[in-house]
């Protein structure tokens, strides 16, 4: 990866952040998403990052629909254009792959037919899979999903992906510095 991985503070250093600093280490984890990232700072302090997500999931839990619907649409769309990526989403959605356009041209066909039918955006935890490896994925749960189901489902995997995350730029930070 040729761009330089953010970095992810301490929790001690994270607990003790004023509000748009805990927005910004949020937002690393989860996308933008103000809303999530106040209630979180308002259960401080916090153990660790397992914690603190633990917490964000019991958060999400708690809400309306609408305020929901305004988390997992913070996330980006698989096969969205790079310049609407995170730099964390960009790593995860891998790399381009010899077959882009038609990739890309098929992710917007699914994402427009699974934001028809539920009202909101496709998440899944992609975990080093391919864009195309996905696209079995996003039609099973399109054809079979309900909306209260698939709305959990990608707020569940959203959690995930900001776990792992975290897991990894702790490690990175971690690390020695060459």
């Amino acid at each position: 990866m040729s761009a330089q991985q953010p970095s992810l503070p301490t929790i001690s250093e994270t607990n003790h952040l004023d509000l748009p600093g805990f927005v910004k280490v949020i937002s690393l984890l989860f996308e933008p998403t103000a809303l999530l990232a106040q209630r979180i700072h308002d259960s401080r302090p916090f153990q660790s990052y397992d914690q603190l997500l633990d917490r964000a999931s019991e958060l999400i839990k708690k809400m309306s629909p609408l305020e929901q619907l305004e988390v997992v649409n913070a996330h980006p769309r698989i096969g969205e254009s790079a310049t609407k990526l995170s730099a964390l989403s960009r790593v995860e959605q891998g790399e381009p792959a010899s077959n882009e356009d038609a990739v890309i041209a098929k992710w917007a066909e699914l994402n427009k037919a699974y934001e028809d039918k539920y009202g909101f955006r496709f998440v899944v935890f992609v975990n080093g899979r391919s864009k195309e490896s996905l696209f079995p994925v996003v039609e099973e749960r399109i054809a079979h999903g309900d909306k209260r189901k698939e709305l959990a489902t990608g707020l569940s995997e959203m959690v995930d992906i900001a776990r792992d995350r975290a897991r990894k730029l702790q490690a990175a930070s971690s690390s020695p510095k060459m």
